[in-house]
């Protein structure tokens, strides 16, 4: 058998494609998709199972925390730096800390955690954070909780 020529090789690619498009029909033959809604339901949770394992896609609320930090002296300075990872009514609730044990955890942020913090704002920071309200009843003593801020606190859950 002889090889077909580049031309009847074209021509056949063209005649194949031409059918392709006559069998698939004009974009404006088919039904446009019915338009999502802001107010349809999510679609139901998908799962994948493999050799007896299987993941399932889910739908998580979260609370809403539109609090902010009370208004003092460096409350912009809180605002600006701790909001972006922590939402103020956390820290409102901490235990009343020493303001080395208060410098000890900004410095954890910043060094451990990389939180973009300016060093000249660890003071206004600490500041701050120790003329709560809730932070003059009697102030935790002892040494800070993670004494040594370049490492980060074990998170393993092991019991020892």
């Amino acid at each position: 058998m002889k090889t077909p020529s580049p031309g009847i090789m074209a021509a056949g690619l063209i005649g194949l494609t031409g059918i392709i498009l006559v069998s698939i029909g004009a974009p404006s033959s088919r039904k446009a998709p019915a338009p999502i809604s802001e107010t349809s339901e999510p679609a139901p949770p998908t799962s994948v199972s493999a050799r007896g394992f299987s993941l399932a896609s889910t739908s998580v609320d979260l609370p809403v925390d539109d609090a902010t930090y009370p208004d003092g002296l460096h409350a912009d300075v809180v605002n600006a730096n701790c909001t972006s990872c922590h939402s103020a009514s956390m820290a409102l609730t901490q235990p009343a800390l020493s303001a080395d044990q208060w410098k000890a955890t900004v410095t954890k942020m910043r060094e451990v955690y990389k939180a973009p913090v300016a060093e000249k704002d660890v003071d206004e920071i600490v500041a701050y954070l120790t003329a709560m309200p809730h932070q003059k009843a009697a102030p935790a003593t002892g040494k800070a909780q993670d004494p040594d801020p370049k490492v980060a606190p074990d998170v393993s859950g092991g019991t020892g």
